[in-house]
């Protein structure tokens, strides 16, 4: 593990002085998520920016893309990309260098003060508002690939219906009986839990919670935000149980939203669904599995039909 960290970070080095022709004096791993490991890196002007190196091929073009989207229209700031070097030119991975926004992680914002938290949530919610102010006059479906449908339950089946047959061609090990026989209930009970048709798309971060937002720690001033993953058009509800992810519940983030929009009538076992195959996605992708997760929320879904 500690070679692998040390060779990932000397290959990044290598990347980024022949890439931009300075100096690297420093870089160190800074977090790691399922798709990729991030690096901090100082170089010979003292300039600060990020290193963001990829698990997978294919998703750093994705999420270049989603950044120009979301830059668009979030009313923080969103990382600007320096430069990208592929794997087929670098002989390693993909990595894209992009901007360093100067805070912290939202989720490790310390507010206790009930209306510095309230304002807070405010700003949070404000600015995934104006991003899903945003829609798409030729339907639900991917701004990158420009793949488009008129009716979200067809795109949504479609999506997990994916997914669902490639756990039945191959299914993981740690993947329990329990947990599998669940994931067929719930692809079999798709018409029960869309009974309301969701008639209007909107454009969606795709993975919006407090761990990809960044405050700055002396003012709690939100000022950034980083990482869309299945940016698309949407409903608009497919992320919001990201909004109870980290410690979004301490700022009423998921109450703060429904208060200034309507939610569908079945609303939590819709939100509960969303949760239950964005963390199958991330098995069928990555090999993440969390069976007591996939239990708890198949279980809430199922007590609930």
């Amino acid at each position: 593990m500690i070679f692998d960290i040390f060779s990932r970070k000397s290959k990044v080095t290598d990347i980024y002085e022949s890439s931009f022709n300075k100096k690297c004096l420093s870089a160190k791993q800074i977090n790691q998520g399922f798709y990729g490991w991030v690096f901090l890196i100082e170089n010979s002007d003292h300039k600060t920016i990020i290193a963001k190196v990829y698990k997978l091929l294919g998703y750093m073009d994705t999420e270049v893309l989603q950044l120009d989207m979301m830059r668009k229209y979030a009313l923080v700031s969103v990382p600007e990309i320096y430069s990208v070097s592929h794997k087929k030119d670098n002989g390693y991975f993909d990595v894209m260098f992009m901007e360093y926004i100067n805070g912290v992680n939202a989720a490790a914002v310390k507010i206790t003060d009930e209306k510095e938290k309230m304002a807070f949530s405010n700003q949070v919610i404000e600015n995934v508002l104006a991003i899903h102010e945003v829609s798409n006059p030729n339907g639900f479906g991917s701004y990158i690939d420009h793949d488009y449908c008129l009716n979200w339950e067809s795109l949504y089946k479609l999506n997990i219906t994916k997914l669902y047959n490639s756990l039945h061609t191959h299914k993981p090990l740690i993947f329990s009986k329990k947990s599998f026989e669940l994931m067929e209930a719930l692809y079999e009970s798709f018409d029960e839990v869309f009974t309301d048709t969701v008639k209007e798309n909107h454009l969606i971060h795709g993975d919006y919670n407090l761990w990809n937002l960044i405050a700055d720690p002396k003012t709690n001033k939100l000022i950034g935000m980083i990482d869309p993953f299945g940016s698309c058009f949407a409903d608009r509800e497919l992320e919001l149980f990201q909004l109870t992810n980290a410690n979004g519940e301490e700022y009423r983030l998921l109450e703060n939203y429904a208060s200034h929009i309507s939610l569908s009538s079945n609303f939590e076992v819709k939100n509960a669904y969303y949760f239950f195959w964005d963390d199958i996605k991330h098995m069928v992708n990555m090999g993440y599995c969390e069976n007591k997760r996939f239990q708890k929320y198949g279980k809430f879904i199922i007590d609930r039909l």
